[in-house]
């Protein structure tokens, strides 16, 4: 229809007609909003179809567009926005996802993003950019959207300033729960005559998960899986109804900042441990292989309770995705969200005589019985409450393991199992053959971070990281420590990087340009002077950031790095707590921990070892362009491969190699080589966690200056161990 209108009128007319569907609209659009942030304006439905309407009619390209008026509609596949009721505040729209903001003081309250209309309970909403918020600035950064029948306004924060948007009198808590690295806590508020999506004077509930710890400012991504928010929420009786629009929003009330956020969709079934779509080697790397790929179907659980009011929670991949009470005899009760990951059944309000009978789950076209299962917390044994095991009765509050939902104990199973796994064979997504790229065991990458070393306690620490298999590791160095013990980073550098924490640990928010470049500056030199390649990577103390530090990191080509789990060793947190939190990590997620008088850190290393390759879960490096973790040699070959290719054919290399094959390599040829050709370069090269770096022609030991530049000698290239590098030559 679209293509016919445009033949039928020429660009003046279609302009003309833009303009005045333009201005009429949105003289209805713009109406006063009760001055609130824990409300954003909300669009009639018809007036959002109109709109809409005309932007596929006006519309010719996706150019940018910058929005200073309010406005709804679509924009380059995603639906768009965006409202003020005064003021300055403006909104870009740029291609695909992309939007910018920025706003002053000027205007009262605005909000604005992009994303979905109509959204959905299951959507996986990816997001990542720049936030430009503060700690004394009134704005949050969260997924925002709208149901009808019931009228239900809901957020998920991710980040928020001064206020906390869930903050409303007369609340009501309903718990926390934890999701992609994270734990929400949950909070309903109602919402009486305001404006809506129904109109201006409406009553409705809102739904709140806040993040905890909300994001850092500053350059920001993440993940939301919505499934586990509403499914959540239906747990206790917050339901949704027909789904309107779902925008990933930024918000801003008397207050200032800027954001520039892309939000995209994810998948919650995506490819499996190394195999999915590149990989599988040339035996079973199916379409979207094993590991990691999500469930088939439905999870059933059968069970009864003793007393008939005993709950149960369904728990993946440490989220509570369903809740059910159950009665005295045995029913089934089903699960079909769709989530993957670690299945635990827990019993969850022990007393009175309650108790539970699990009979057994079924998931993955399979049944698997309770009392086959080693992991259990519920069953009273050996005097105390977990002190059993291989049992169907739950005495106490806890959990029995039912395995991952990609599992097939029985060895035949219906669901999306084959394929991937280790990568197939040969090949895989991350690695090839024996020693490719990457290690082949390997469902994802995190990244294990220490901050404000080195000290007293990096030697004891990194026999303990070396003794447990957690390397590679990223070390956030203080510059005045790095001063005082220079001689210890060869040895941070034999498991890991080691980055920029600034020189003094300052609050830097409120420092001038010049001297946050001072902070950075000195600690890059000092770390140089010791022997250590030029940082690429910055935290800032405290995750503090603003615009500030982001320009002077990026003087000094920097990317500012935060986390997306804290450990908490800073706070107390004992080890058990320390390994917990760990245990919430995702792939591409970050943990912070310290490099200092926190004993229990060192304590928690072996048991995040032991967490962690449970999971599957690999450490990686930090990669400077996109601030997640990777492989730690992902595209740089391996022991027997060239740069991506092969030394001499790159029979076992290749980022997603298959037998013979690099990633760009033929037969006998390198990443950019040909015949026999390897790197381009006539010398070897040290291949050190997934970055090349020329090896020393005098220096026969650790690293060095050479040529004005830094340089690592053979003997400590070849001593990174498992997962890491080696020499790389023609």
């Amino acid at each position: 229809m679209k293509t016919t209108l445009m033949n039928l009128l020429d660009q003046r007319a279609i302009a003309s007609l833009c303009s005045s569907v333009s201005s009429t609209l949105m003289s209805i659009l713009n109406r006063k909003r009760a001055p609130e942030i824990s409300v954003s304006s909300k669009k009639n439905t018809a007036i959002s179809t109109a709109i809409f309407c005309a932007a596929a009619l006006c519309a010719t390209h996706a150019s940018a567009q910058t929005l200073s008026s309010n406005s709804v509609g679509t924009h380059d596949g995603f639906y768009y926005s965006f409202w003020k009721d005064s003021g300055s505040a403006t909104m870009t729209l740029q291609p695909g996802g992309r939007y910018q903001s920025q706003w002053n003081n000027s205007t009262n309250n605005w909000v604005g993003g992009k994303g979905w209309n109509p959204g959905n309970s299951s959507k996986v909403i990816n997001y990542t950019g720049y936030y430009g918020g503060s700690n004394s600035q009134n704005t949050y950064l969260a997924l925002y959207g709208w149901t009808r029948s019931p009228l239900i306004e809901y957020y998920v924060i991710e980040s928020y300033g001064s206020y906390n948007p869930s903050s409303c009198n007369g609340g009501t808590d309903y718990g926390s729960f934890q999701s992609d690295g994270a734990t929400y806590n949950v909070r309903r508020c109602e919402r009486v005559n305001q404006p809506s999506i129904e109109g201006d004077r409406t009553t409705f509930y809102q739904y709140f998960s806040v993040r905890s710890p909300k994001k850092a400012f500053g350059n920001i991504s993440g993940t939301i899986t919505f499934a586990n928010h509403a499914n959540f929420w239906a747990s206790k009786g917050l339901n949704l109804g027909n789904h309107d629009y779902m925008v990933m929003a930024t918000e801003g009330y008397q207050s200032s900042g800027n954001s520039d956020i892309t939000v995209s969709e994810g998948s919650s079934n995506g490819g499996g441990n190394n195999g999915g779509n590149d990989g599988g080697g040339n035996n079973d790397g199916g379409n979207a292989g094993g590991g990691d790929s999500g469930s088939s179907g439905d999870i059933i659980v059968r069970a009864r309770g003793t007393n008939g009011d005993e709950r149960i929670s369904l728990n993946i991949a440490n989220a509570t995705v369903a809740s059910w009470t159950l009665s005295t005899s045995y029913q089934n009760y089903t699960y079909s969200g769709g989530a993957s990951g670690d299945i635990q059944v827990e019993f969850t309000n022990d007393g009175d005589n309650r108790d539970v009978i699990l009979d057994y789950i079924q998931v993955n076209g399979e049944t698997r019985q309770a009392e086959d299962m080693d992991y259990n917390t519920a069953t009273y044994g050996n005097g105390e409450c977990g002190g059993g095991s291989n049992s169907e009765t739950m005495h106490c509050s806890g959990a029995i393991g039912f395995g991952y939902t990609y599992d097939c104990f029985s060895g035949s199973c219906s669901g999306n199992t084959g394929g991937g796994g280790n990568g197939g064979n040969d090949g895989g997504n991350t690695g090839g053959g024996n020693n490719g790229g990457g290690n082949t065991s390997c469902s994802g990458y995190v990244g294990i971070t220490f901050d404000d070393g080195p000290g007293s306690n990096t030697a004891a620490l990194i026999s303990l990281l070396n003794q447990h298999d957690l390397t590679p590791v990223t070390w956030f160095n203080q510059g005045n420590y790095v001063a005082g013990n220079s001689n210890l980073m060869s040895q941070q550098l034999t498991v890991g990087e080691v980055h920029n924490h600034s020189y003094t640990h300052p609050h830097m928010t409120g420092y001038s340009y010049q001297q946050v470049y001072d902070e950075m500056n000195r600690t890059n030199q000092a770390i140089q002077n010791a022997g250590a390649p030029k940082p690429t990577l910055y935290r800032p103390p405290y995750g503090e950031v603003n615009s500030t530090i982001q320009q002077a990191a990026q003087a000094l080509g920097l990317r500012v790095v935060t986390w997306d789990v804290d450990s908490e060793d800073w706070n107390g947190a004992s080890a058990s707590a320390i390994a917990n939190k760990a245990n919430q990590l995702q792939n591409g997620q970050i943990i912070l921990m310290h490099d200092g008088n926190y004993t229990n850190t060192n304590q928690a290393i072996a048991q995040i070892a032991s967490n962690l390759r449970a999971k599957g879960l690999c450490p990686g490096r930090i990669d400077p362009n996109t601030g997640r973790a990777v492989a730690p040699s992902a595209s740089n070959g391996g022991n027997d491969g060239g740069n991506t290719g092969g030394g001499d054919g790159g029979n076992d290399g290749g980022n997603t190699g298959g037998n013979d094959g690099g990633n760009t390599g033929g037969n006998d040829g390198g990443n950019t080589g040909g015949g026999n050709g390897g790197n381009t370069g006539g010398q070897c090269q040290c291949n050190w966690w997934g970055t090349l770096y020329p090896t020393c022609q005098s220096q026969t030991t650790g690293w060095g200056w050479e040529n004005s530049q830094s340089c690592i000698s053979n003997s400590t290239c070849s001593s990174q161990g498992a997962g890491g590098g080696g020499l790389v030559c023609n």
